[in-house]
C-alpha cells in the first residue's frame, strides 16, 4: 500500500537528478495546492532550483489539461442533473394536475349529491 506524502516529503523527493517530472508529482503538488495556497509555487520554485528550468510551464500545462477534462465531465453531469430535475418537475406538474382533477370530481360528485337530496 502506498502512502500519499505530506508536502514537506513532496517537496524532499526534489533532487537535481530528476530528469522528468512524473505527472503523478504534478498531481499531487496540484492537490495540495487545493488544501494549501501557494504550495504550488513552492513546490516549483524548489523544481526549478532544482535544475527543472521549465517546471512552471509542465504544472500550468497539466493543470490546463487536467482542468479542462474536470470541467467537461462537470458539464456533462450538470446537463444530466438538469433533465433529470425536469423529469421530476413534469412528473410532479402530472400529479398536481391528477390530484386536482380527482378533488374537482369529489366536489362535482358531492355537488350532485346535495341536489339529488335537495341540499342546495
Amino acid at each position: 500500500m502506498e502512502c500519499t506524502p505530506n508536502r514537506e516529503s513532496l517537496l524532499a523527493l526534489i533532487r537535481p537528478d530528476m530528469e522528468s517530472i512524473p505527472k503523478e508529482f504534478l498531481k499531487r503538488i496540484y492537490s495540495f495546492e487545493l488544501d494549501y495556497p501557494g504550495f504550488a509555487d513552492q513546490a516549483i520554485a524548489a523544481l526549478e532550483a532544482a535544475g527543472c528550468s521549465k517546471a512552471r510551464q509542465y504544472y500550468d500545462d497539466w493543470v490546463n489539461e487536467y482542468e479542462t477534462a474536470h470541467n467537461a465531465e462537470l458539464k456533462e453531469v450538470a446537463h444530466w442533473y438538469r433533465l433529470e430535475c425536469e423529469k421530476q418537475w413534469e412528473k410532479r406538474q402530472k400529479e398536481g394536475e391528477k390530484r386536482r382533477k380527482q378533488e374537482m370530481n369529489r366536489s362535482q360528485k358531492w355537488k350532485e349529491l346535495s341536489q339529488i337530496l335537495d341540499f342546495q
